[in-house]
């Protein structure tokens, strides 16, 4: 009966042919499906009469066309492509947020300095203050805008990220199901391609999420490995977890937390970049921005004076954690140095001043120190503390208001012998930018005005010589002498002693110490960053206390100049950048990120398309020869059905002849 067995392996194999053929042919179109191909060898030949007979073919196996040098490299591009599509998406959001036009920080910015511009020529004009003012609230609620963006950006790739976790635990649960399937089925002697098949896309899946390594196992199971930690192995899966560490960065871990793992591609890498890295650079130049507008509006606006002169009661807008600690140690947003802040009390009837100076060492002194040090130092002025705001209140005596604007001591210390009889006093308004001592010493005796080549000469506190002025026969009494820095000499009718003296301190600085930013005081603005920045409420309430002048003489707008000064001033970026093109460049710079993974992109989508197409040469289905082997297949069967019928005549005929 050997011819039947032939007969049946031909019918059975061209039957099983067709199946895997058609199998083919219907999954051409299907994601991620591999083609199948039927291996046929000629089974195990029978021994008759010493001679050696064929018993047909059999089927050895199902193979699935796989290449595993292009699977592996797919699976990587797969993993190259989620990070940079990811963080590209990210990115090219925060630089949608970002303003490059009229309502850009840089644009605002110039607004505000427009406006001091207009204002000093018009300085009878409350309205141009009040524009000033203006100005700046939007550029502060500009700043917090986009801080505000930030949180949300920040918030939402939050949720994206725990939501790439949520997808892909169940993933790798999958996976695990899979390999177990997948080992019952091999064990069996039974080739479960279709399995497989699924089983690739989902780490294929995975891997557009986190990096993972495919290493193979017994019985066709896979092992799925994170930077050498195990995710998948066999039919058992790790679950990611998601947590914050101590500095608030997200840390995806297994085992219940306890390994942590470096996720730094696929896209839940790209969406960690972001939100611990890419988003937090962005934000903290931006903050930085915003506090160095705030410290340089806030230097000029505390040591001027506006129209109405000085302030009768000061309350700081900046606080400090601890009033009882050194200040250095004390949580101060704005830590001051140790240095000198000159206190102006002017008598308002007279308009007698007093100039003091406090020592500020922020490296033993707490605010409570401070506030004792300046009550007891400054006369007509006392301060208070807050414990409960750490905030710091200014309130001068009844007739007086304090001011910081420094200029020229107005109580010079005189040295004079008992016989001079003119009297002395400087004054003016110094124009310099930096603190010294000037003394004007008298050359030689004699009478004011009348005594020829009788001279003045004025000195620095090193010692060196700034001017000589004509004092005797020539000058006219009373009239002020204009000397180095704008500051004056003035002498009245009367005699003067060679030697004698005057020294008074010139304060260009007067807050070298940064204390007056440090706690809010006469500030130009509140707040300590991007999403706090606001306009002190005592300019939005008052546009007259915006500080215009140094001497609060009337015309004078020196300090609107000081404003106005501030554009070109390079205070950022280690001196190399001005807080306008500081912003510029930042949003430059997201600018620039966007474009390069633009380009990234587009490099990457023309590799996976062309391994894709050397995947689908390899494992792809092409309908022709599936065609082609469909009729092969027809015509095996066909020849089959026909030697059965011939076998079977032959048989009918040996019967009969019997």
């Amino acid at each position: 009966m050997l011819e039947i067995s032939i007969a049946n392996s031909m019918l059975l194999a061209s039957q099983r042919g067709m199946q895997v053929t058609g199998n083919n042919v219907a999954n051409a179109s299907t994601p991620g499906y591999h083609r199948q191909i039927i291996q046929f060898a000629a089974q195990q030949p029978m021994e008759l009469d010493g001679q050696s007979y064929g018993r047909g073919v059999e089927i050895t196996d199902v193979q699935r066309a796989y290449s595993d040098q292009l699977e592996s490299a797919i699976t990587a591009q797969t993993t190259r492509n989620g990070y940079v599509d990811s963080l590209k998406t990210s990115l090219a959001q925060l630089q949608s947020s970002l303003p490059t036009d009229a309502s850009s920080i840089s644009s605002l910015l110039g607004n505000v300095f427009n406006g001091m511009q207009q204002a000093s020529s018009q300085l009878g004009n409350i309205a141009s203050r009040k524009m000033v003012i203006a100005n700046a609230s939007v550029l502060a609620q500009q700043f917090n805008t986009l801080a505000a963006n930030m949180d949300q950006m920040r918030t939402s790739v939050d949720a994206q990220i725990t939501a790439t976790i949520d997808a892909t635990n169940p993933l790798l649960s999958q996976i695990a199901d899979l390999n177990a399937q997948i080992a019952s089925i091999t064990d069996q002697g039974i080739s479960p391609n279709d399995l497989i098949d699924t089983r690739d896309q989902l780490i294929n899946t995975v891997a557009e999420k986190i990096a993972v390594e495919v290493q193979p196992g017994v019985s066709g199971q896979v092992t799925l490995l994170q930077s050498g930690t195990p995710l998948v192995i066999g039919g058992a899966a790790q679950k990611l977890h998601l947590a914050l560490n101590s500095s608030g960065k997200m840390v995806v871990s297994t085992q219940g937390g306890k390994v942590p793992l470096s996720i730094t591609e696929g896209a839940l890498g790209g969406l960690l970049d972001v939100r611990d890295h890419r988003l937090p650079d962005v934000r903290q130049n931006l903050d930085t921005l915003a506090r160095s507008v705030a410290q340089a509006f806030d230097e000029v606006q505390a040591t001027g004076l506006g129209v109405d002169g000085g302030f009768t009661q000061l309350t700081g807008q900046r606080s400090v954690l601890d009033v009882t600690v050194p200040l250095n140690a004390a949580g101060a947003s704005f830590p001051p140095r140790a240095g000198s802040l000159f206190v102006t009390m002017t008598n308002s009837s007279t308009g007698q001043k007093t100039m003091t100076e406090v020592k500020i060492d922020p490296a033993t002194q707490s605010l409570n120190d401070l506030a004792a040090s300046i009550g007891t130092t400054v006369p007509n002025l006392q301060v208070f503390v807050s414990k409960e705001s750490g905030t710091m209140t200014l309130l001068a005596a009844p007739g007086y208001k304090v001011d910081f604007a420094g200029g020229i001591d107005p109580n010079p210390t005189t040295s004079f012998s008992a016989g001079t009889t003119a009297k002395a006093t400087m004054g003016g308004e110094f124009t310099g930018g930096t603190n010294d001592a000037y003394t004007y010493t008298f050359l030689s005796s004699g009478t004011v005005g009348v005594t020829p080549g009788m001279q003045a000469r004025v000195t620095d506190q090193a010692g060196n010589v700034l001017g000589t002025y004509n004092v005797g026969q020539g000058y006219e009494a009373g009239q002020p002498i204009e000397g180095p820095n704008g500051v004056t000499l003035t002498l009245s009718t009367g005699d003067v002693t060679a030697g004698d003296s005057l020294t008074a301190k010139v304060v260009g600085q007067p807050d070298s110490s940064g204390i007056l930013t440090t706690l809010g005081i006469n500030s130009f603005f509140s707040g300590i960053d991007a999403g706090t920045l606001k306009v002190n409420s005592l300019l939005t309430s008052n546009p007259n206390a915006l500080a215009t002048s140094r001497s609060g003489q009337p015309g004078d707008t020196s300090n609107l100049q000081r404003f106005v000064d501030l554009q070109d001033q390079q205070r950022m970026a280690s001196g190399t950048e001005t807080m306008s093109s500081f912003f510029n460049q930042m949003v430059a710079d997201v600018g620039t990120q966007v474009s390069s993974l633009d380009q990234q992109s587009s490099t990457n989508q023309i590799l996976t398309t062309r391994l894709k197409e050397q995947q689908q040469s390899v494992s792809g289905v092409n309908v022709n020869e599936e065609m082609l082997n469909i009729i092969k297949y027809q015509q095996m069967f066909q020849s089959a059905a026909k030697y059965v019928s011939a076998v079977n005549d032959m048989y009918q005929q040996l019967f009969h002849s019997i």
